[in-house]
């Protein structure tokens, strides 16, 4: 009686050791495919990835060689165009051959160092093309011929009065060599204004040269006439009849 329930109770033992199995499995074969479906949504979202690098980094390719294509183009222009500038302030041929000669005459001057600047003022004067290269007939220096303009009939005496004009005026400015611009401008407007203009800043206690003082010492010197609106020069030169208002920028584009 009791062997019977022992074996009926393992006969009723084995079936629920085989759903044991089976339901392990079943949770085993679900782990498995919820693994499967990760790795794949893992592998898609990789995919995704790599695909947004990749426009990415096309779009910034594409922006770079954009950037480079007009970065090149730009500084192809500006190069371009420093190089018109350069061309349009270059001292003409006719000033360049005066150059010997004026490299002898300024060492008899004490005024070597100064070559450039004299040819700068030829440059702006007349292109070397005058007689009066200088245009200097009207200068304290000119001892030969009417002082007025165009009055010297000899290209060497020009440059002897220019020359001698000019270092009067660096002098009298205070300049300091060659590369003191800032005297050098209030010389150079006194080239063209004449010493007046040195005795103005001196009254005024000015030491330099700014469009203001120069556009002041105009209005006086002119008694206060101004240059009329179709007047050529007024853009030029100045509201003021009296000389080159811009003188020193005038001059200075040509001084290298």
């Amino acid at each position: 009686m009791d062997r019977h329930k022992r074996k009926g109770a393992g006969a009723l033992g084995r079936p629920q050791k085989n759903g044991n199995v089976s339901g392990a499995a079943a949770r085993s074969a679900a782990a498995r495919r919820r693994a499967l479906a990760a790795r794949r949504r893992r592998a898609r979202a990789l995919r995704r990835r790599r695909i947004l690098a990749l426009l990415i980094m096309g779009f910034c390719l594409i922006l770079l060689a954009v950037g480079l294509f007009f970065g090149v183009r730009g500084i192809l222009k500006i190069a371009g165009q420093e190089g018109e500038i350069s061309k349009e302030n270059a001292l003409s041929s006719e000033c360049e051959a005066y150059r010997p000669v004026v490299e002898k005459l300024a060492d008899n001057y004490d005024m070597g160092e100064y070559v450039d600047l004299i040819l700068a003022v030829m440059m702006q004067e007349s292109s070397g093309k005058l007689v009066d290269v200088m245009q200097s007939s009207e200068c304290k220096f000119n001892e030969r011929y009417p002082r007025e303009p165009n009055g010297i009939t000899d290209t060497e005496y020009s440059l002897q009065c220019g020359i001698q004009e000019l270092r009067d005026n660096l002098q009298q400015a205070g300049c300091s060599g060659p590369e003191d611009l800032e005297r050098i401008k209030v010389a150079l407007q006194a080239y063209n204004f004449g010493s007046g203009y040195l005795n103005y800043l001196s009254r005024e206690g000015q030491t330099q040269w700014i469009e203001e003082n120069a556009q002041a010492f105009a209005k006086y010197a002119s008694k206060e006439k101004k240059r009329g609106e179709d007047d050529p020069y007024r853009e030029n030169a100045g509201p003021w009849d009296y000389g080159d208002q811009y003188y020193p920028e005038h001059v200075l584009r040509y001084y290298q």
